[in-house]
């Protein structure tokens, strides 16, 4: 019963700190480095040539790995110069948004293809599209370009998984074999599990940054020496400290103990900083615990069960002695098991609002339609789970039970939930191989355009502001200025209008028109969308100037996102949906222990010859324990 207490203490304490964690501050994420913006924007028509392209990423890239290519009407690339980062964040913080600036030789008027690719600089996934501009010329927006995740990165994430998931599911497999009384062959399987899995993850994980390196073209010293080696020595040390550990030939110690639970730390914290939960303005400390939980709960279930399922496999060749010790071992697998689905529960809800936007964004891509798989199949596996534990409480397996009534194991049943388990991490490793669902085109902005006009009181003027068509390009800015007082003190004489645009620039101020009757107008062009700031100045004779500033949201070209079901964020929904669910688990977990307490209770006579002789397993077991 110890051990039983230790994995229930264990497994409420991990989901009192996954709790704590859905409660705290989170930052905003934004997974890895997607084109948040451009001037010229896409689809945008220009009356004068632009004289540099510019690309606004959700964080750092690598400038090294970045290729821009400006194509005209007739098929001919444009010779660009001066490629580079420009940004008012610190250089150094790989989570800061950033801007690639490129210079563009003089333009004819015409459409003009922009085709751009970059790698992020904290987890060097890929990502690329295309933009469509146009001077003088109406175009077409190129829209939204999902890049598809490379096969053989693809196929080494899902390496490093399995290798992983030895390395941590291996031990606790060998665990519950010695206590099953399990032959050597099954112990011995678990063993090279657990060294092989950590030894082949480590070598993984060279294979898999070398490809990449390749895949990108990407200055290799540069960048290791940089934030990102740190972050891929933190998992590569933690792979090799589990190899010591699976090589180890004392196992019952508590430096083995320790050993183990630094490089299982190490490793999955290394990889989660490596991923999608490392992104966006500054570290998520938040994510970044979840994704290493959810990793760690994961590979530890997934590699446990392949384990004991090849130990099953063996146990039906062994005899009944042999088919003994497989339930055993399986139905001693439920509690830690248990443990290891309410975690990936848990944080699995959690982490997926930070990389699916919408709805849209789920059912529209392919790495939500993906996502959506990865959970079906989870599930599925889950229902088998259930019904494996069910057939083996119904079967027994007791320590004291004869060799001649043996249990008979659900053998199919349970090699399809350890098959599905390994396709749950190929999906996984597509997922991180893949770019998030998480797109402006994808995603309405919280900060919708403006939609004027907007009224402010200045002084004792009455000033009414309206943008028409508010979005970049060509612009009329319709100003109307009426005195509250009566008599006017004096006339206004003219209106200048400013516009500090979203990049930062500030235009000169431009001297409206006079309409009449208060009314004033000015033609201006704005260079991009997003957030901007106007200011109105009313000038007349013989009294200060009447200013005031008013922030202003400019709209995208192609105005808010066509929504096929809904474009409107999700991630605060499933933020909350992931502590709904960690409130019903903790109830359950309270729940089932209740119930296991008052059985233990019932079942128990103070005399103690009922209980010897009505339960010897569980007197037996206590005796063990």
């Amino acid at each position: 019963m110890r051990a039983r207490s230790t994995v229930t203490r264990i497994g409420l304490a991990g989901l009192v700190a996954a709790l704590a964690v859905l409660v705290g501050p989170v930052p905003a994420a934004q997974a890895h480095a997607f084109l948040a913006g451009s001037s010229p924007a896409d689809g945008q028509v220009l009356v004068d040539p632009p004289a540099q392209v510019r690309l606004d990423f959700s964080e750092s890239v690598v400038l090294s790995a970045t290729r821009i290519d400006v194509v005209d009407a007739t098929g001919r690339h444009l010779d660009l110069a001066g490629l580079r980062i420009e940004s008012g964040a610190d250089a150094a913080d790989l989570e800061q948004p950033v801007e690639v600036v490129v210079d563009v030789p003089a333009m004819d008027h015409g459409a003009y293809r922009v085709s751009w690719s970059t790698l992020s600089s904290d987890d060097l996934h890929a990502t690329e599209g295309v933009l469509v501009f146009g001077v003088g010329q109406a175009v077409t927006a190129g829209g939204l370009d999902e890049p598809s995740p490379r096969p053989v990165e693809a196929t080494l994430r899902w390496l490093l998984l399995l290798g992983l998931s030895g390395a941590l599911g291996g031990p606790l497999a060998l665990r519950l074999l010695v206590r099953a009384d399990g032959s050597d062959r099954a112990a011995s399987f678990a063993r090279r599990a657990a060294s092989g899995g950590a030894v082949g993850g480590a070598v993984v994980a060279v294979l898999l940054l070398v490809d990449q390196l390749t895949a990108s073209g990407a200055d290799p010293v540069r960048l290791l020496g940089g934030d990102y080696g740190g972050r891929w020595a933190v998992r590569e040390v933690g792979l090799v400290v589990l190899a010591v550990s699976g090589l180890s030939r004392v196992r019952a110690s508590r430096r083995h103990a320790l050993l183990l639970a630094a490089g299982a730390t190490l490793a999955c914290l290394g990889t989660a900083v490596l991923g999608h939960s490392a992104g966006g303005g500054g570290l998520d400390l938040t994510r970044i615990a979840a994704s290493a939980a959810h990793l760690a709960a994961a590979t530890t279930w997934s590699g446990c069960l392949t384990v004991l399922t090849v130990a099953v496999v063996l146990s039906a060749r062994g005899g009944p002695a042999a088919r003994l010790v497989g339930s055993r071992a399986l139905r001693a697998f439920g509690p830690p098991a248990a443990v290891c689905v309410s975690v990936m529960v848990v944080t699995g809800v959690y982490l997926s609002s930070g990389v699916v936007g919408s709805v849209d964004a789920a059912l529209g891509t392919s790495y939500g339609r993906a996502l959506l798989l990865k959970v079906g199949l989870a599930a599925v596996v889950g229902a088998l789970a259930l019904v494996n534990t069910s057939r083996l409480h119904r079967a027994g397996g007791s320590r004291t039970q004869s060799t001649q009534s043996t249990p008979r194991l659900p053998r199919r049943t349970i090699l399809a939930e350890a098959v599905l388990g390994l396709v749950v991490l190929g999906l996984a490793a597509v997922l991180t191989s893949g770019q998030p669902a998480m797109e402006p085109q994808l995603v309405q902005s919280a900060n919708g355009p403006t939609d004027g006009p907007v009224v402010r009181q200045v002084v004792d003027l009455q000033e009414t502001l309206d943008i028409r068509p508010n979005r970049p390009g060509p612009n009329v800015v319709i100003v109307e200025v009426f005195d509250t007082r009566r008599p006017a003190p004096a006339p206004v004489r003219t209106v200048e209008v400013t516009v500090a645009a979203a990049d930062g620039t500030v235009g000169t101020p431009a001297p409206a028109e006079p309409l009449g009757n208060g009314r004033w107008s000015v033609n201006v062009t704005l260079a991009s969308a997003g957030s901007a700031q106007v200011q109105v100045v009313a000038h007349r004779d013989g009294l200060a100037d009447a200013a005031v500033d008013y922030p202003w949201s400019i709209g995208s070209l192609t105005g808010p996102p066509i929504a096929r079901v809904s474009t409107a964020p999700i991630r605060a929904q499933l933020r909350a949906a992931a502590l709904a669910v960690s409130l019903a688990v903790l109830l359950a977990w309270w729940a089932a222990l209740a119930v296991a307490e008052r059985r233990r209770s019932s079942r128990t006579d103070p005399t103690g010859d009922a209980a010897a002789s009505v339960l010897p397993d569980e007197r037996t077991i206590r005796g063990r324990t």
